[in-house]
């Protein structure tokens, strides 16, 4: 589709929002514009076919203001490896994965990147070449992309001091720490445990164990948790850095050195296990074999423990991440609503500031990683050094629109473009829906006053084409919150283990842009009674589909919604209190109900058209039903005169024929 560029501001360019539908881009995504790719979001352009673009992804295109560019979806593949170059800064490669991370990036690109933190530094960008991307010249930089400078290799092996923030400021760190209070409680006394100069693993008689499985995405503060507890528990970190091990042997030879040259109290990290243990890794089984080596390595070596950390347990292999080795994973889910407030007041806590909203802030950043936010603060902190003004919530906004949420990438799901306006009449199902959902993103002070959790299921239930989907894509509309529809039968996979992934991966895409509703149609399908099925994938989806709804305090602002025709098929434990606990009928519209259906309907009829005859002559018909009817007379009416811009009384009884079992005669 042909663009006018116009001037905008980095990172992310701006369309029009229709014509980024028209796309395929409803909510935005990645485009190729020029000679590089970039990523578009919605939104106020001068006019329709106008492109707005910052100064370096328009310099990185080869574009001026003024031209006309083609520019398309683009559908690009997780990176394996970037290369860049052109700085004499010393590059943390944390930073450089964190700064990236999410990003569309091109060979040739020129990219700002902030520097490491170090106890004496100040945080600052530095800009340099992408030199390559594997494996096509451009792609995704994801929790599994490698990064490093041209020429340079990373150490093999960094060690933390108990005490040391594991290459961030204090500050820093603790602000990446905050909503975590539960995560660092609970690793700490696994560390404890497993580091204890008294060997009180051993003394109680426990199990051998190795350590601890860490999941979250990148810049969620894995390695900021593991530095917290671990200082904790006295112990030191020992990270090993998987940066350019693309061998087996390269990763046992660095995982054996770790394990004979630590000496305890310690903690063997091993992050961004993406690079070389997920999916797409080359040599996985090796991988695999060895990582079982390592676990036995570990728990065979006194008040020594280990914690793996990748950005899903999914990832690994079952044989890891199911080891007894490993009995406890922790999650760290992207920052929801309330964490990220926490993010923003603890990074703004020493920041002279005033009258800030931090919910606000929150609100706006979905798909921000806690990285990401600290990364806004900080912008925003840049542009009043040295003017001892302070910073605003308008300075605030202004870095938050400046930075891209490397979580960004997750879809934000499908964006209804109506509400309850367009719903007729089911004046008490809105009204449950909005006790249900509404309130609880919007005031959730109405459950804490009365001391009791918020609901956080519901099951719409009737026959087909009473409005089930029609109304929950409404309510989305209504809270703002993102919206993923799933069918049931879409999720099952005959492979082992694959549905029960897919579950996941649907929790943790919602999680990534809380506030969310996730509705599953056809529940029925994809969660019937456990034990009357012939396939045996459907009684593991029912498993998986309980663990995570049982994890309400680790979905954040989520809502579940299912849908089916048939509520006495789905399993029972998923009907229970805490799950899809609140039941709503939809049944066949009564007379108020199609009245009101047709009242919202844009169809022009003619003078001869009685619509209360027709709205007393729909009983029994579903909503879908009417509107099919509906569509009919329309097609019926252009039928009979392709310039037709009236439906007739005709052109009703036609259609309605067609939707009663006898056509009434008048």
């Amino acid at each position: 589709m042909k663009f006018i560029v116009r001037h905008g501001s980095d990172p992310q360019a701006r369309a029009d929002k229709a014509l980024l539908a028209a796309m395929g881009l409803p909510g935005g995504g990645i485009i190729r514009i020029g000679r590089t790719h970039a990523i578009v979001v919605p939104g106020d352009v001068a006019t329709t076919n106008t492109i707005a673009v910052g100064d370096r992804v328009r310099n990185n295109a080869g574009l001026g203001i003024g031209d006309s560019v083609d520019v398309k979806r683009a559908i690009l593949p997780e990176a394996k490896r970037v290369v860049v170059g052109g700085s004499d800064v010393e590059l943390d490669a944390r930073h450089l994965a964190r700064s990236l991370q999410g990003n569309p990036v091109t060979e040739g690109d020129m990219i700002r990147v902030r520097t490491s933190y170090g106890a004496d530094k100040d945080p600052q960008e530095v800009e340099l070449r992408v030199l390559e991307v594997e494996p096509d010249g451009a792609g995704v930089f994801g929790g599994a992309t490698v990064a490093h400078e041209e020429g340079e290799e990373p150490p093999e092996v960094i060690t933390h001091p108990a005490g040391q923030p594991g290459g961030e400021t204090p500050s820093t760190a603790a602000a990446l720490l905050a909503g975590l209070d539960t995560e660092l409680e609970t690793l700490t006394g696994w560390l404890s445990l497993l580091t204890s100069p008294d060997d009180l693993a051993g003394a109680w008689n426990l199990p051998k164990v190795a350590g601890v499985l860490l999941a979250g995405p990148t810049g969620s503060g894995k390695s900021e948790l593991v530095a917290a507890a671990a200082d904790k528990a006295r112990a030191d970190v020992i990270e090993i850095s998987l940066e350019l091990v693309f061998k087996p042997d390269k990763l046992l030879e660095r995982l054996e050195k770790a394990v004979t040259s630590t000496v305890g109290p310690a903690v063997i990290f091993v992050d961004r296990l993406d690079a070389v243990a997920g999916d797409d890794a080359m040599f996985r089984n090796q991988v695999t074999a060895i990582l079982r080596w390592f676990l036995d390595a570990v728990a065979d070596k006194p008040r020594v423990a280990t914690v793996l950390a990748i950005t899903s347990v999914g990832k690994l292999s079952p044989t890891v991440s199911g080891s007894a080795l490993l009995p406890r994973t922790l999650t760290i889910p992207p920052p929801d609503l309330e964490r990220r407030t926490k993010l923003f007041a603890a990074a703004l806590a020493s920041v002279p500031s005033k009258q800030i909203d931090f919910a606000r802030l929150a609100s706006r950043t979905a798909g921000f990683s806690g990285a990401d936010i600290i990364a806004a603060v900080v912008h925003a902190s840049a542009l009043i050094a040295g003017s001892g003004e302070e910073v605003t919530d308008e300075l605030l906004d202004r870095a938050i629109q400046d930075t891209t949420p490397s979580l960004g990438t997750a879809s934000l799901g499908e964006l209804p473009t109506y509400g309850f306006e367009r719903v007729a009449n089911l004046e008490e199902v809105k009204q449950r829906l909005t006790e249900a959902v509404i309130w609880q993103m919007e005031e959730p002070e109405r459950f804490t006053r009365l001391g009791i959790e918020p609901p956080r299921g519901l099951l719409l239930y009737g026959p087909p084409g009473t409005g089930k989907t029609f109304v929950t894509r409404a309510l989305a509309h209504e809270s703002g919150a993102a919206f993923f529809t799933i069918k049931g039968a879409e999720l099952l996979d005959k492979y082992v283990g694959e549905s029960e992934r897919a579950v996941r991966e649907v929790f943790a895409r919602a999680r990534a842009v809380a506030p969310a509703i996730l509705f599953f149609d056809e529940v029925d399908a994809l969660a019937p009674t456990r034990g009357n099925s012939s396939n045996s994938v459907t009684d593991s989806v029912v498993a998986a589909l309980l663990t995570e709804m049982d994890g309400v305090s680790d979905r954040g602002d989520v809502f579940v919604i299912g849908a089916t025709n048939r509520r006495d098929l789905v399993d029972a434990a998923l009907l229970r209190p805490g799950r899809l606990e609140t039941h709503l009928y939809l049944g066949l519209p009564e007379l108020e109900s199609r009245r009101a259906f047709f009242g919202i309907q844009d169809i022009p009829f003619s003078d001869d058209v009685d619509v209360e005859h027709y709205i007393a002559s729909t009983d029994g018909l579903s909503f879908a039903e009417m509107s099919g009817m509906l569509r009919e007379a329309a097609l019926q009416a252009l039928r009979r005169d392709q310039t037709a811009i009236e439906v007739t009384r005709g052109d009703m009884d036609f259609a309605l024929g067609r939707y009663q079992n006898e056509p009434e005669v008048n």
